[in-house]
């Protein structure tokens, strides 16, 4: 279980305060008279990450692992896609289920076991390059207004928050790859000791650092590594002759580097961001599913107040139950591990069980009025 304070480990002490060291030295190079103001929130925000992003990147693969797996084993060839959950998805993202491809409950475990040790491996293992980290994290909303009279008042609103964004995003970069740095540094000098260097570079992953904040920044170069193992897989599978056919489109660069050029983070070599095939024994398409819903679950769970969420479904009026949709992400990223989530669905299914009783009693009725009449 991870340490609800971290911060009074030792590893985190040092890793705070190299991580001020780099902020530090990064502000001697801009003549800013409030940089030490700056200094003081990017320090309170990065301590924030550590402290008070719950839950941690390791519960919620360990949430996301037990759902996909409950799914597959008692999915059937008919509700193998929930008409729910699958609601707050996107049009594109398909709920992961291995229901289709296994034949007993124990395979289904496995290949969701498989996948989410892959994700994970990959998760603590990439470091975020510097370059054009702000398309890789939060998005800055810009909005318009006719108003002249307001245009400049809106513009400063839009570029402090813009500011903001990205000096909170260029904080979590950097304390995500000190800890990537942290744990292959004492994965490598470990030599003999194996036992206890693995034990401190479990300590300092990412995953059992960080929370959504800082994964949503670096999941994009995550899922980069993910989709060009897949290219790379192909491209094996086929051969030279088939990887040479995309070579008029406009799409795909060269051979060595199989990966769209409409995408900022296809500019990275694949040395920066090396490439991840899939777990061995798993369909490519179930694969992507996996790791592409967690993705859809993570944007929503940072679009979204979870927390305030729950705690406000327990005063929705009964009536309105019935037309609430599953939210998976709360299962995996809610503060209280999903607990107001799943008593929502237990309250929803009984009122409908509910409802549907007595449309049947009602009927019942009717006839007996009309036989009787």
């Amino acid at each position: 279980m991870v340490d609800p304070n971290p911060n009074n480990d030792e590893f985190y002490t040092k890793a705070l305060a190299s991580f001020n060291q780099q902020m530090a030295l990064a502000n001697n190079n801009n003549n800013n008279n409030n940089n030490n103001a700056a200094a003081n929130e990017i320090e309170t925000y990065a301590k924030s990450l550590v402290e008070d992003d719950l839950p941690k990147i390791d519960s919620a693969i360990k949430s996301y692992l037990s759902l996909v797996a409950a799914r597959s084993t008692v999915a059937s060839d008919i509700d193998v896609i929930s008409t729910t959950s699958s609601a707050l998805l996107t049009d594109t993202t398909k709920q992961c289920t291995f229901a289709s491809c296994v034949k007993t409950p124990l395979d289904a475990n496995r290949c969701a076991l498989m996948c989410a040790r892959t994700l994970l491996s990959t998760i603590n293992s990439t470091i975020i390059p510097p370059e054009s980290i702000s398309e890789g994290g939060r998005s800055t909303i810009i909005i318009t207004n006719s108003n002249d009279d307001d245009d400049d008042e809106t513009n400063n609103n839009n570029e402090e928050e813009k500011m903001k964004g990205e000096v909170q995003t260029n904080a979590a970069r950097i304390l995500w790859n000190r800890l990537v740095e942290r744990q292959q540094q004492q994965q490598q000098s470990s030599n003999g000791s194996a036992a206890t260097g693995d034990k401190k570079a479990k300590q300092t992953k990412p995953s059992r650092v960080l929370g959504r904040e800082s994964l949503h920044v670096a999941y994009p170069y995550i899922e980069e590594r993910l989709r060009r193992g897949i290219l790379l897989l192909n491209n094996d599978n086929n051969g030279a002759d088939a990887v040479g056919a995309n070579d008029d489109d406009d799409d795909y660069d060269d051979a060595s580097k199989p990966v769209l050029q409409t995408n900022p983070l296809h500019s990275f070599s694949n040395e920066i961001l090396p490439p991840v095939k899939p777990p061995k024994g798993i369909d490519i398409d179930q694969w992507e599913a996996f790791f592409v819903e967690f993705r859809s679950l993570l944007d929503r769970a940072c679009s979204s107040s979870i927390t305030s969420n729950s705690s406000s479904s327990e005063k929705e009026p009964q009536s309105t139950l019935s037309s609430k949709v599953d939210d998976d992400s709360a299962l995996l990223w809610s503060s209280d591990k999903g607990v107001a989530e799943l008593r929502l669905r237990r309250e929803m299914r009984a009122q409908r069980a509910t409802e549907a009783l007595s449309s049947v009693e009602g009927a019942k009725a009717v006839v007996a009025d009309a036989v009787l009449g």
